[in-house]
């Protein structure tokens, strides 16, 4: 680089942001790294910028492509939408090219966060019976046989559940037991707030339930984080209230996740330092597995207002059970999915990594999880056996904020 060229502080700090991100903190743009002001004015046009990996790895990590992107009917970004590969994080090449080691979590490869966002904790409710009944009648009429045939075995064991006083999606306790023999703690996300078709069908039921909920899962030694309601990604407000009601049985809460992944890096990440969060782990794709900020470790989100580092430590989402075994994304059974779950553990035994996996509470009905309950395990062996080590999101999210210098950390 020329000594004419003077590299403006904007671009300085947030240089300075990718490479402490990185663990580069004792390397410099334009000493350590090329400074190439073609490229940064590209990310400033929110153009992907060429032939600078520091800038490129900015555009990325700030997630700068998603200002004004395409969204869903959700207001979610896809991957199909994405200049990155998911499943190749731009960011982690940079790290390996800088010669710069991968965090590490208590001395293993790699990390996951277990979570599990708990969207209806009771199936068999007045509404829910009717919805199955449609369902069932829906695939019917559509030659749907598989479909079809699960919704009608579901529906046959109602009155056993009713008699026990059971249902297939109360599980937590099962749940929470058998991560506890694998040595591990997982986090769940809970709802306190309905105010959308999208939240559920049975808000009385989940009110009714929520105290019993969350303490279970306390009593039962997991964490407990917020999930946000549907309308609260829109409304911050609402998302304040939602945590003050959940706070009242569980005390201070410092994790959340949006409902529907409705996550706008740019919108609603930041001011949930203001309300009360220390992290966040809503980014993830709906559609793929990887990572959607092309990194593959907890970072701090990038304010782009005060354009500086935000106090939110972000856990990435690299797999969600729905993104794999909903029709409406990849539709693929838990067979089929094993291997794809099971080549990102590869890798990350390989590179390292630090984030988060999402299976639902209600695929661990044995009668009804069509294997995708034994296959929440398997990867929770396949970790253990890979060199990794599996906690909460909590537990990784305060790692990452000691590694990462923030206050009170």
């Amino acid at each position: 680089m020329s000594a004419a060229v003077r590299i403006p502080e904007r671009v300085e700090r947030r240089a300075r942001w990718v490479l402490d991100t990185l663990g580069g903190g004792n390397l410099r743009l334009g000493a350590d790294l090329e400074y190439d002001q073609a490229a940064w004015e590209q990310v400033e046009r929110g153009e992907l910028p060429q032939g600078d990996v520091l800038a490129a790895a900015f555009f990325h990590l700030a997630r700068i492509e998603e200002r004004g992107a395409p969204r869903d009917r959700h207001g979610r970004f896809f991957a199909s939408s994405s200049s990155l590969d998911p499943l190749d994080p731009p960011l982690e090449r940079l790290r390996r090219d800088l010669g710069l080691p991968a965090p590490q979590y208590r001395d293993a490869r790699f990390a996951v966060a277990l979570t599990h966002d708990v969207d209806v904790p009771w199936k068999w409710t007045r509404i829910g019976m009717l919805g199955a009944a449609a369902r069932l009648k829906g695939h019917a009429l559509g030659g749907r046989v598989g479909p079809a045939l699960h919704e009608a075995r579901g529906l046959a064991r109602v009155p056993l559940h009713k008699l026990r006083g059971s249902d297939p999606n109360w599980r937590f306790e099962e749940i929470v037991a058998e991560e506890r023999d694998h040595g591990a703690r997982s986090t769940f996300f809970v709802m306190a707030g309905h105010g959308h078709p999208a939240d559920g069908a049975a808000p009385e039921a989940y009110d009714r339930l929520r105290p019993r909920l969350v303490e279970t899962l306390v009593g039962s030694g997991a964490e407990v984080g917020l999930h946000g309601s549907y309308l609260a990604a829109e409304d911050l407000d609402r998302l304040a209230h939602e945590r003050a009601v959940l706070a009242q049985l569980d005390g201070p809460l410092v994790g959340q996740r949006y409902h529907y992944l409705r996550v706008d890096p740019h919108r609603n990440l930041v001011p949930l330092v203001d309300i009360g969060f220390r992290y966040d782990t809503s980014l993830g794709f709906p559609d793929a597995l990887g990572f959607r900020a092309g990194i593959a470790h907890p970072f701090r989100v990038w304010d782009l207002e005060c354009d500086r580092p935000s106090d939110l430590v972000e856990v990435p989402l690299a797999v969600m059970d729905a993104t794999l075994a909903e029709e409406r994304y990849e539709g693929l059974s838990a067979a089929a999915a094993k291997p794809r779950v099971f080549a990102l553990l590869d890798w990350a035994a390989e590179h390292g990594g630090g984030f988060s996996i999402l299976w639902h509470p209600e695929r661990f009905d044995g009668p009804s999880a069509r294997g995708w309950d034994r296959l929440y395990f398997e990867v929770m062996d396949a970790v253990g056996e890979r060199g990794g080590v599996c906690m909460s999101a909590g537990e990784l999210a305060a790692a990452a904020a000691d590694r990462l210098g923030l206050p009170g950390s």
